[in-house]
């Protein structure tokens, strides 16, 4: 093939390797959005152990004092510090989740404006409230405290926003 020849085939060469670069199929599937969106807050939790917020309200007595993994929506969260939110059950009584104070303030806070699905790890126990203290979660934002509550002491908190 001459000189010629075969300049005149580059061009034909050059479009052919466009199209066939063209021709590739995108990704099978985009990257999930909710899952590059997820946040944790104070250590990590462990998702696969977690039980429904439902099924933990329902009998806590079962699992006083021990270290659980609970799933649930998030209802409320403290407006003053974000330093509880609460969990929905299903029924009236919801699992306040609490952030551990240290002697500087606390651990961890989470944002006020927070909502979405949580996954929580910490210590389980149901207390009794005071009136003054009943007070003061209402005024953070609680939904009207309970004299009797269930509520984790949460070392770890994993949200996904918007689930």
């Amino acid at each position: 093939m001459s000189t010629l020849g075969r300049l005149c085939s580059l061009p034909v060469l050059f479009c052919f390797a466009v199209l066939a670069g063209a021709c590739q199929s995108e990704p099978s599937s985009p990257p999930d959005a909710a899952a590059q969106d997820v946040r944790t807050y104070g250590a990590s939790v462990d998702t696969a152990a977690a039980r429904a917020a439902a099924e933990v309200a329902a009998k806590p007595s079962r699992l006083a004092d021990t270290t659980v993994t609970v799933q649930g929506r998030i209802s409320t969260v403290c407006q003053k510090k974000g330093c509880w939110l609460a969990l929905d059950t299903g029924t009236a009584m919801p699992i306040r989740v609490l952030v551990p104070r240290t002697d500087d303030g606390y651990e961890f806070t989470v944002p006020t404006t927070l909502a979405g699905e949580a996954t929580v790890t910490g210590t389980l126990r149901t207390v009794e409230l005071d009136s003054a203290t009943q007070n003061h979660l209402a005024e953070d934002g609680a939904a009207s405290a309970r004299a009797r509550e269930v509520q984790i002491a949460a070392t770890g908190i994993r949200v996904v926003p918007g689930a």
